[in-house]
């Protein structure tokens, strides 16, 4: 990758070692000073890939940055700037570019760390690159599951080459001869609708091109959507989508739009975006106060032990749709070591609402649990009244007490409020789980076990409701018999 550090005059000390770091660490790179011929700033511009931008005082008001800034926006370039000393105020010319603060790390090496991090994060990688990464991963050992894969990705580079849809998003500009070689680090904060323009191209009319099956029935659809929105999870995890295309809005976009079109009456609905949540504490950083070197580290422990606790508690609620009151009165001993260690299902039994009982099912969210009690110490099951309760409070107070509703509610609310979403509540993620297993097309007796409910009637009242777009689909799939040919006399 070849990387252009540009800098004031006055900064060149730290523009000189910064490049020393990047070539010892193996990146190509260069740094300006300073370059009155406008054709030499143009042509090292356009010879790099990553435009490292070094800001302070002493450059904010240097004509030479703001040149070097309008070339690589321009030239698609990926721009980084690089706070190094305090700034009274923003530069206009990088306005709308997050700006990465050097001056609130703890020592130069870990700036170096954190600028080579950043770079890793895109590089060179194409469509096509994280399409071949993402179809050898070791969890994807099937070969129905690879080839059902396989078919989404290549129908969604298919959509990218589409000459048609030149001009309804800026990814689409970017699209020469082969979608595959279109970088990833082209994708912008404009291309945010693209699931909702992949959905539409495929409920629309063929081409006349050969091998277009257009339009796709509408489960075909949604098959296809989420293995597309699998694959830009992968890739987002590993780093490789640009900081500015926001994946969570991207889905968003296509649920909500989706969701308005086939807008349903009945049951009470989950909250949008509630999977968001799932997975919000899995991905939790600790707070910067948190790693300054004069900090007890008490305080850390009972942070992550805070954080394991949250994670493992979303992901019970999610898995199991069991009540808020059901989930925290599990025991410690509700989970054996031998359980948490397969990769079987456990059922639990728990006392319901109306005082039978019912059993909870753990599988995914097993391995959170077992984290979480792997972090509280072995000693943890050797309890004597041996009843320790599975979520406790790690608040110095009330240490070891068990989690209360009113606890488990303001995790939940502090979570979705973290990640923009509106009110939700422990009890939406049963609606969830239940609407889940309706529209994977459980049988109604099924949910009503797993959801501990009295009468299969109330699991029908509540949640046995019907996509309108399925029915739509079967009334085109399914038609009338054919009439009987008359007798002739």
């Amino acid at each position: 990758m070849q990387v252009l550090i540009a800098a004031a005059p006055k900064d060149s000390p730290f523009a000189d070692w910064l490049h020393r770091e990047l070539q010892r660490f193996g990146h190509a790179s260069e740094f300006l000073l300073f370059a009155p011929d406008a054709d030499v700033i143009e042509q090292a511009v356009r010879a790099c890939r990553v435009v490292l931008l070094v800001l302070s005082p002493h450059s904010v008001t240097w004509q030479f940055l703001v040149s070097v800034v309008a070339l690589a926006q321009h030239h698609h370039k990926r721009i980084i700037p690089l706070q190094i000393a305090h700034l009274p105020d923003r530069p206009e010319f990088v306005r709308g570019l997050p700006i990465v603060d050097l001056t609130a790390l703890p020592s130069r090496q870990i700036a170096a760390e954190h600028v080579l991090h950043l770079l890793s994060q895109h590089g060179d990688r194409t469509f096509g690159a994280a399409r071949d990464a993402y179809l050898q991963r070791a969890t994807l050992k099937a070969e129905n599951t690879i080839a059902a894969y396989r078919r989404s990705i290549e129908l969604f580079l298919d959509f990218l080459g589409d000459p048609s849809q030149r001009g309804r998003l800026p990814i689409h500009g970017f699209v020469t001869i082969a979608p595959d070689d279109t970088p990833l680090n082209a994708l912008s904060a404009e291309d945010a609708p693209i699931f909702l323009h992949f959905a539409e191209w495929m409920l629309s009319a063929p081409s006349r091109q050969p091998g277009d099956k257009r339009p796709y029935k509408v489960s075909t659809v949604e098959l296809r959507l989420a293995g597309v929105q699998n694959w830009f999870q992968f890739m987002d995890d590993h780093g490789w989508l640009p900081a500015d295309f926001r994946l969570a809005k991207a889905r968003r976009i296509v649920r909500d739009e989706l969701r308005s079109r086939s807008r349903r009456s009945g049951p009470p609905q989950p909250p949008d975006h509630i999977e968001e949540l799932i997975y919000y504490f899995d991905h939790l950083h600790r707070p910067p106060h948190l790693d300054k070197p004069d900090v007890d580290p008490e305080r850390v422990r009972r942070w992550e032990l805070t954080r394991l606790r949250n994670r493992a508690l979303l992901h019970a609620l999610a898995e199991t749709g069991g009540r808020i009151s059901e989930i925290l009165s599990l025991d410690v001993g509700d989970f054996p070591i031998r359980y948490l260690e397969r990769s079987e299902v456990l059922r639990v039994e728990v006392r319901a609402k109306g005082g039978h009982t019912y059993q909870l099912r753990f599988l995914h969210a097993l391995p959170a649990i077992k984290a979480y009690l792997d972090a509280r110490g072995a000693d943890l099951r050797a309890s004597t009244s041996g009843r320790a309760p599975l979520f406790v409070s790690h608040d110095p107070r009330f240490d070891g007490n068990r989690m209360s509703r009113v606890i488990a509610w303001r995790v939940v609310q502090r979570a979705a409020r973290a990640l923009g979403l509106k009110s939700i509540s422990p009890h939406d993620f049963r609606h969830w789980r239940a609407t889940q297993l309706i529209n994977a097309g459980t049988p109604l007796d099924v949910v009503q076990d797993y959801l501990g409910h009295r009468s299969v009637e109330t699991t029908r009242a509540y949640y046995a409701h019907t996509d309108p777009l399925r029915v739509d689909d079967a009334a085109r799939q399914i038609g009338l018999p054919r009439p009987e040919p008359e007798d002739e006399e």
